[in-house]
């Protein structure tokens, strides 16, 4: 009797905790840093930028995730920044809106992503190099790994892959990554 009873106690914990596990808030915020290499032809373009990311995501429903992440960010230029040869470091914004789908709903959560992106390149005004356009605007995908580290905090790790589309000039393309450290409420 004693054991059927410890038995029952047990299995009651490990089913609590489980079902517990999949008890996620709708919302949620986050923080990230990562790493951007824009590929292309265009030397006034950034060829790499390090962006710490604020996020926001909302849980719509059926797995589907909706997210907004706006980073501001350190970018290596070539041409068009503050240096007299036109090369240096300047600051750039932008963001990225879309949905992602959750494969599972559980403690480890792998999705992909579908979203628009965009980065604007700020640029000192005193410099006497003619620059090409300070905005990339465009679609890109993205697939990540979500692990709850407690019942509403969790850390992410994405990959993602935009095409910036640009008409009458060289085309541009950025693969990138984030860690991102996010509470859910």
């Amino acid at each position: 009797m004693r054991l059927a009873l410890k038995l029952a106690l047990a299995s009651s914990l490990l089913l609590g905790t489980a079902a517990h596990a999949t008890s996620f808030a709708n919302r949620g915020l986050g923080l990230g840093l990562g790493y951007t290499r824009i590929i292309t032809d265009d030397r006034t373009v950034p060829e790499w930028a390090i962006p710490l990311w604020l996020e926001g995501s909302y849980y719509a429903e059926s797995g589907f995730d909706i997210y907004l992440r706006v980073p501001i960010a350190l970018a290596q230029v070539r041409i068009g920044a503050p240096t007299p040869d036109g090369a240096g470091i300047v600051v750039a914004m932008g963001g990225q809106f879309g949905v992602r789908y959750l494969f599972l709903e559980e403690s480890l959560r792998p999705f992909v992503s579908l979203h628009i992106s965009g980065i604007y390149v700020i640029r000192p005004t005193n410099t006497d190099v003619t620059v090409g356009s300070n905005l990339l605007v465009g679609p890109g995908v993205g697939a990540g790994l979500e692990y709850f580290i407690a019942d509403s905090v969790s850390i992410q790790a994405r990959g993602f892959f935009d095409w910036f589309i640009a008409l009458n000039a060289p085309q541009r393309f950025s693969l990138g990554g984030t860690v991102t450290v996010a509470t859910y409420f």
